[in-house]
């Protein structure tokens, strides 16, 4: 009992604590954003909802408005977690995809978040218009998968004119800083009816009706307890796949440390190698101790490569399931505490379930080893494991009963994580 009672204290009455909130995105200007949002006084859904709007110029190889995705929350006051499903599932010809990212983005920050939806879409609208510069997140993949862009796309024309540009080149988008404009001045409703929603159906051979119907799903999550706190993953109504990861989970919990994540990864039939959905990431832990952490994809690195016309934006390739991204918290569900935020991902070229092994091969060692630090486990994941993982993981100390969090980058994701200290004292 003595040994579990730091894990219950309330650091809420430790004035003398500083506030702290976490955020890491597999995008470096994403993150910058999403610490923005915090430092204005927003919330867990705020970041990670600015953040993923803010890829969709800054990461379009991955990350794109016609998209979607899937997050897990967790609510520090309720004490409950949550998945909000918008995966892009196959709507049209060809498998492209129903676009479910913008919806699923209002209905995360509208359950999480505290700003206005104006300020949330605002920085990404200024990222599209003026460019600070290609990333090495977006310059890789242009590189590895730029081939795929149509030649008469709007991508491939900014982006691959003179070649695979360097990282810093300047590429502006303004066909998409016009689009965010729409969204951020009328609405995420102006994307799913009206007339761009018509330029949208049209440009991506669906059914109108069913675009302006789609509704996001809300439901629980896939829970493994454990000791005080619990891991949960989402509940993405795909049996089979969420049995495998949390079967894969109970069968290596009890190996030693050094072989959790290869046993792992071979009961998921992760093989390391085959084209496969291209994901990226997102993670917050904020002030409040609410934590959120999303994964998105186009479907396909660069979606179906096809433009539509005038908008910025390209065709997303449908999916239906989510191993592009395995998004994940382990929570405190007594005190109400984010312990673990983390998403893998897959590169697009590292075979099925890449996603999950990635994730599994960071968040058994953050639950089950007591001592382990983020940054150590990280260096100490298997080069073997295929995919991508970034995460936040925290640790209260027995000494004083604060909790430290610290965050670590996955480098072939070249993610960055920033933390954001409050002035104000805890209460």
């Amino acid at each position: 009992m003595a040994a579990l009672l730091p894990g219950c204290v309330n650091t809420k009455f430790k004035t003398n604590a500083t506030v702290q909130s976490f955020v890491a995105a597999d995008e470096p200007y994403a993150a910058g954003i999403g610490r923005d949002m915090l430092t204005q006084g927003g919330k867990a859904g705020d970041a990670v909802a600015a953040m993923a709007l803010a890829m969709t110029a800054s990461l379009p190889s991955r990350v794109g408005l016609t998209g979607g995705g899937v997050c897990v929350l967790f609510d520090a006051a309720s004490k409950k977690a949550r998945t909000i499903d918008f995966l892009p599932r196959p709507a049209g010809a060809g498998g492209v995809a129903t676009p479910g990212m913008l919806r699923g983005l209002y209905a995360v920050q509208a359950s999480t978040g505290g700003l206005r939806w104006e300020q949330v879409v605002a920085p990404a609208e200024q990222l599209a218009q003026f460019s600070p510069g290609l990333s090495r997140a977006l310059v890789q993949d242009l590189g590895s998968f730029g081939g795929r862009l149509a030649p008469d796309s709007d991508a491939r024309r900014r982006f691959l004119a003179g070649g695979t540009p360097a990282v810093g080149t300047t590429v502006a988008q303004p066909e998409l800083a016009a689009t965010l404009s729409i969204i951020r001045r009328q609405g995420v409703g102006a994307f799913y009816s009206g007339p761009l929603a018509t330029t949208v159906a049209q440009g991506m051979g669906i059914d109108p009706a069913q675009l302006r119907a789609y509704q996001p799903r809300v439901a629980g999550t896939l829970t493994v307890p454990f000791d005080i706190t619990d891991l949960h993953v989402a509940d993405l109504n795909e049996p089979e796949a969420g049995a495998a990861l949390v079967q894969a989970w109970k069968a290596v919990a009890g190996l030693p440390p050094a072989e959790r994540a290869t046993r792992a990864a071979q009961l998921l039939g992760a093989t390391g190698a085959g084209a496969t959905a291209a994901g990226a990431g997102v993670m917050v832990i904020d002030a409040e101790e609410n934590g959120a952490a999303c994964a998105f994809t186009q479907g396909a690195p660069f979606g179906t490569g096809r433009g539509i016309p005038g908008t910025g934006m390209l065709v997303a390739q449908g999916v239906d399931r989510g191993g592009f991204g395995t998004p994940a918290l382990i929570a405190n569900s007594i005190v109400g505490r984010t312990m673990f935020a983390g998403v893998g991902t897959a590169a697009g070229n590292d075979g099925p379930a890449a996603g999950p092994a990635a994730l599994l091969s960071a968040a058994l060692p953050a639950a089950l080893d007591a001592k382990a630090t983020a940054s150590e486990i990280q260096a100490s994941r298997p080069q073997s494991v295929p995919g991508r993982v970034t995460f936040v993981g925290c640790r209260v100390s027995f000494e004083d009963g604060i909790r430290y969090c610290q965050a670590a980058n996955d480098p072939r994701a070249n993610s960055l994580a920033l933390t954001v200290e409050s002035e104000r004292p805890r209460e």
